[in-house]
Order: structure tokens, then C-alpha cells, then sequence
């Protein structure tokens, strides 16, 4: 059995350094969370919400490029078809946003739910529509 492991690669050098080394009492908690591949729920909930605004954030970006699309249209039609058209674009652009607000109160009751599990130095800001617009437009 002796020498059975010699010769092969990394012979010699120091093992790795264990990436849980700084969680002190906690080492042996940590370290099975992080082998069995588990995360506490706020790190679920908050992975949650980043995905749901990133969709929220797209679907700004095309209902921007779709009122852009409507606007440039508009211009190009004649006068007699630009009042039912204007106000085509403005009934859908109200249905589109009050969509966005209901969707962004779930967003918030996902944030203030994920707000409660963590220390204040790791809650969330509430999201907005405005908010999300800025990030849109970026």
C-alpha cells in the first residue's frame, strides 16, 4: 500500500486552499451547505428577483422600441388616420403599463418578503417603474 500514491500529478505541492477556512465556528455548517449544493431561501428569493426584474426590464426595452416604432408610423400616415392610430398606441400603452405595475407590486411583495429574512445591510431596495425605465434605457 505504501507509495501507491506517488509520482502523480501535484506530488509534493500544498493542498488547495479550503474556501470555507474564514467561516470560523461556522467551518463545518458552511461547508456542507456549500458540498450539497444548498443556499439559504433569501439567496433563492433574491435570485428570484433578479431574474424577474431582468424580464421586466426587457419588456420595457420592447414596449420602448414598439412606441418608437408607433411614433415614427405616425408620422408617416396621413393626417385623416393619425387621430385613431394616436389613440390605438395610447390604449395599449395603458394596458401595457398598468400590466408593468401589477407585475412590479409582485416584484415588491418578492422584495419586502426577501427583506424580512436578511440583515438590513443585505435588503433590497423596492422597485419602481420608474426605476426600471432608467435601467431600460441604459
Amino acid at each position: 500500500m505504501a507509495g501507491e500514491l506517488s509520482g502523480l500529478p501535484g506530488e509534493g505541492s500544498p493542498l488547495p486552499p479550503d474556501p470555507d477556512d474564514d467561516a470560523g465556528d461556522a467551518w463545518a455548517a458552511r461547508h456542507v451547505m456549500r458540498t450539497a449544493g444548498a443556499s439559504p431561501p433569501w439567496a433563492d428569493l433574491r435570485r428570484e428577483i433578479a431574474e424577474e426584474r431582468a424580464r421586466l426590464v426587457t419588456r420595457l426595452r420592447a414596449h420602448h422600441a414598439w412606441l418608437a416604432g408607433r411614433d415614427a408610423r405616425l408620422r408617416r400616415l396621413p393626417g385623416e388616420r393619425i387621430l385613431g392610430e394616436r389613440e390605438a398606441t395610447r390604449a395599449v400603452d395603458e394596458r401595457v403599463r398598468g400590466e408593468l405595475e401589477g407585475a412590479i407590486g409582485e416584484l415588491k411583495a418578492l422584495v419586502a418578503r426577501h427583506n424580512l429574512m436578511v440583515v438590513p445591510a443585505l435588503q433590497l431596495p423596492q422597485p419602481s417603474l420608474e426605476r426600471l425605465q432608467e435601467l431600460a434605457r441604459s
